[in-house]
């Protein structure tokens, strides 16, 4: 069982803990395997279900599919320096056209393991019912496997894994701010995958939708764990996801499908379309259109966001419902029941998504040439060769007013936080919020580039009063200095009065301090005492006790303030 967290002795636990991970590995697999093959018994498909994968697919295996997961695993791991799920980020991101090693490796760079672990399941999900849809082997009449290259079957895939890193380049070229990860292929491959084999995405949906593939890696890798509340990260959880890049790829992949199609004379079904694609937009969150309002706030634009999903999906179903009908079956219709306005509205509904696809691509080159205005912080940052690790609070965020530049009323939004800043890299990003580090206490920033890293550790303690806010500090612990203080909040004051005297905690320097006073005027001060010491402040006697301060006068005792220290130590 994974985690340091401290157990109380249970019968079940202990037990648990004895069955060695291979036992409950055995244990999954069998089980797996007695599921699958009682349905096989009934079914009895005699080799049904291998010879429709091997008719479109050489061995029924989605080669290019599992070139691109294998591409993706190998720059986390390698490139990435991914060993420990702490892989080098910010330096393969795409920031800007005049960053271009960020362009060419965002798409296939992870933030975690957790993120490439996402993208990979549903690239596997996706990409095969796109691989399939697309077929190793020749589907037209008289067409044989080997009489060109472009039909040969052991090429086709290298055609199909040079398709996904293409895809790969343009989501993170036309990106709108700074993206990374694989999902805007994965997208790609499912909107390729919603024109071609509707039916079959809708059972690929439902698949990624339960988390199939991720469930069985975490019984395989994690069989046993204990459930215990922790603290909210308080992030928003579609604050990070690179909404538009989904979009732009899910129309890059129907785009190109309704291509195929057309190029082979196949005619899909419009309804099936319609509504596999209606289906994975809201499911996948194709809906969610948001703006930023600052310091970790966003406005969410439900109704706006979910007519558009309804609108763009139709525009799809109606612009690949046509393709293959040819021109001399579409004369010979038209004089039946084929009206002119049919054929225009399959036209209209193309060059609506194609122009879409060309505006949000042109918005992306202008974002992708602006360079950010200032990337140097307050309150004495880290420095890591080209990389500034600072942190502020209430100040411009300037990775958003570069978004539109002379909309100072919608892109002046503020941000508070650990930031992250290179000129060179053209990056100014918040790594941790404010609200995320007094949630937790702490964070880790790595930095770094191709072949090297560095990790700056960001620490905040403070003291939290009785009906009042807290008072805090934060440091900096460079990789190769000293710890340095470099924010100290403002005094706060309790609501706890004592004798018409008033208490209140500040920082001082590297110490916390209290003072009492009556009125505006001073009485004491005095630094808060260590664990199990008291100190006097005005004939008030302050005893620590824990994470707990408590002011005690002529018998009274009353709990005036508390330590905000979520363990810390391996930092200090």
């Amino acid at each position: 069982m994974r985690g340091a967290t401290v157990l109380q002795s249970n019968p079940l636990v202990d037990i648990a803990s004895l069955i060695p991970l291979p036992v409950w590995q055995a244990i999954l697999v069998g089980g797996v395997l007695a599921s699958v093959g009682l349905v096989y018994a009934v079914v009895r498909p005699e080799g049904r279900w291998s010879r429709r994968l091997r008719a479109r697919l050489v061995l029924g295996l989605p080669w290019g599919t599992l070139a691109g997961i294998a591409l993706i695993y190998a720059v986390f791991w390698v490139v990435q320096g991914g060993w420990g799920n702490s892989p080098v980020t910010y330096a393969f991101q795409a920031t800007s056209f005049t960053y271009p090693l960020g362009v060419l490796s965002a798409a296939f760079s992870h933030g975690s393991y957790g993120h490439l672990f996402g993208n990979a399941a549903g690239a596997l999900v996706f990409g095969w019912v796109a691989e399939y849809g697309y077929s190793h082997f020749p589907t037209g009449r008289g067409e044989t496997a080997f009489a060109r290259l472009r039909t040969n079957p052991y090429v086709r895939p290298f055609a199909f894994f040079a398709c996904i890193v293409l895809a790969g380049l343009l989501t993170a070229a036309f990106s709108w701010g700074p993206i990374i990860g694989f999902s805007g292929v994965v997208f790609a491959l499912a909107g390729f995958a919603v024109v071609v084999r509707p039916l079959l995405s809708v059972v690929a949906l439902a698949v990624a939708n339960i988390g199939l593939v991720s469930k069985l890696d975490s019984a395989i890798n994690n069989p046993v764990s204990v459930a215990q509340p922790t603290p909210n990260s308080g992030g928003v959880w579609f604050a990070d996801v690179a909404i538009q890049g989904h979009l732009f790829g899910f129309l890059l992949g129907a785009l190109f499908a309704g291509y195929l199609l057309w190029r082979r004379g196949e005619q899909p079904d419009t309804g099936r379309v319609y509504f596999a694609a209606l289906l994975f937009g809201l499911g996948q969150g194709l809906w969610v259109a948001y703006w930023y309002l600052g310091n970790s706030q966003y406005i969410l634009f439900r109704t706006v966001g979910t007519v558009f999903v309804f609108l763009l999906v139709a525009f799809i179903a109606v612009a690949v419902s046509r393709v293959g009908t040819d021109a001399a079956t579409a004369a010979r219709r038209s004089l039946r029941s084929l009206s002119t306005v049919d054929i225009n509205r399959q036209t209209v509904a193309a060059l609506t998504l194609i122009l879409l696809v060309v505006g949000m691509s042109a918005t992306g080159v202008a974002l992708n040439l602006r360079d950010i205005e200032g990337t140097d912080l307050p309150n004495d940052p880290v420095e890591v060769r080209d990389y500034r690790v600072g942190y502020t609070e209430n100040t411009t965020n300037q990775q958003i007013s570069n978004v539109v530049p002379g909309l100072d009323a919608v892109t002046d939004v503020e941000a508070s936080g650990v930031i992250v800043a290179s000129a060179d890299r053209n990056i100014w990003q918040v790594a941790a919020s404010a609200q995320r580090l007094r949630l937790r206490g702490a964070a880790s920033v790595t930095v770094g580039g191709p072949g090297w890293r560095e990790t700056v550790y960001v620490t905040r303690t403070g003291w939290s009063v009785v009906g009042g806010d807290a008072t805090y500090r934060v440091r900096l612990h460079p990789p190769d200095g000293d710890a340095r203080t470099v924010f100290r909040s403002d005094p706060v004051t309790s609501e706890v009065v004592i004798a018409n005297r008033s208490i209140s905690v500040r920082t001082v320097e590297e110490r916390f301090e209290v003072v009492v006073t009556r009125g505006e005027e001073a009485l004491g001060v005095g630094e808060f005492p260590d664990d199990g010491a008291n100190a006097t402040v005005a004939d008030i006697r302050f005893e620590r006790s824990g994470q707990q301060v408590y002011a005690n006068y002529e018998g009274t005792r009353v709990q005036v303030a508390s330590k905000q220290d979520p363990g810390l130590e391996r930092f200090r």
